[in-house]
């Protein structure tokens, strides 16, 4: 791999090698030639091929994941008045670059996802999504039962006392002062893995993340880490289904964390690659490869 992107587009000269150790990842050598994938992507399925993934999206500080229950959104996931994913993304965006002790980036991303509960299927207010549950990453905090109407006070509230338990090895609270009917928990699973599914912004996305999805799990249950939506054993691989996130054209992305902090974005990724993904990136926790990354960072590890 030592050829692979050696020049940044533009004329400058960047060892994207070098660069992914600098950020206290290591480079694989894996060809991504399983045998043993059981599907491939439709030959209708696209992919720009030329452009150099390395910084190719924004790094954040930060990243919101609302749980829908669903696998497609509007084309604005998260315009819709009235719903949590509305009210976080209101929030989000008025508290961008509010929070510096989150890293690198204060920046916070905000997506919709296919995670779930039982109040998605039985509970008015969860199904008309004027209530529900949120995960924050790299956290790996869940705030359930949350409003649209207080998403913003609870927020306000919540941050600040994450960042303190972050930093001074403290389990986080399970209740908070004036939010009554809200609870939170902490994430036991080991790692996320997210695929974009927005078939009504693109749909490659339709396409490929069900297919990706599908190995995915075939291999995480071969290893003994698959959880389904009512499976919360501690130490699994949950695999899920969010909105839009930018570069349909490098389809398939996939965004990962893992509770040691790290926090790996690939793309041009395929059935076949599935595997070695897994293997390198989720099991020997950050091992990637430098014509496929977008993005690295690297957050405080999380203990609870």
């Amino acid at each position: 791999m030592g050829l692979i992107g050696k020049l940044f587009g533009g004329g400058n000269n960047v060892n994207i090698e070098e660069e992914i150790e600098k950020k206290g990842f290591s480079t694989s050598d894996c060809s991504f030639d399983c045998d043993s994938c059981h599907s491939k992507f439709p030959s209708s399925v696209s992919v720009e091929e030329k452009d150099q993934l390395w910084n190719s999206t924004k790094e954040y500080g930060l990243h919101i994941v609302v749980a829908s229950g669903k696998t497609d959104w509007p084309h604005d996931a998260c315009l819709t008045d009235g719903t949590v994913g509305n009210a976080v993304a209101g929030w989000a965006g008025l508290s961008n670059s509010k929070y510096p002790e989150l890293g690198a980036s204060s920046t916070i991303k905000v997506t919709m996802s296919s995670l779930g509960s039982e109040e998605l299927h039985t509970n008015e207010e969860y199904i008309l999504q004027r209530r529900g549950d949120i995960l924050i990453l790299p956290f790996f905090i869940w705030i359930k039962n949350v409003s649209a109407k207080e998403v913003g006070a609870l927020l306000n509230e919540m941050m600040p006392k994450l960042i303190e338990c972050r930093d001074k090895k403290l389990a986080p609270p399970s209740k908070l002062d004036n939010f009554d009917d809200v609870t939170i928990e902490a994430d036991g699973f080991q790692s996320y893995i997210f695929l974009c599914s927005h078939k009504t912004r693109d749909k490659r996305c339709g396409v490929t993340a069900p297919l990706m999805k599908r190995e995915m799990e075939i291999y995480l249950r071969d290893l003994g880490l698959y959880r389904d939506i009512s499976d919360h054993r501690p130490d699994g691989v949950k695999v899920a289904y969010i909105n839009h996130v930018g570069g349909h054209k490098y389809t398939a992305n996939v965004l990962m964390y893992s509770k040691t902090g790290k926090n790996i974005w690939l793309a041009r990724c395929r059935p076949q690659n599935v595997r070695p993904i897994i293997d390198e990136c989720i099991l020997a926790d950050g091992k990637v490869w430098p014509d496929k990354v977008r993005i690295l960072q690297k957050f405080d590890p999380i203990e609870w």
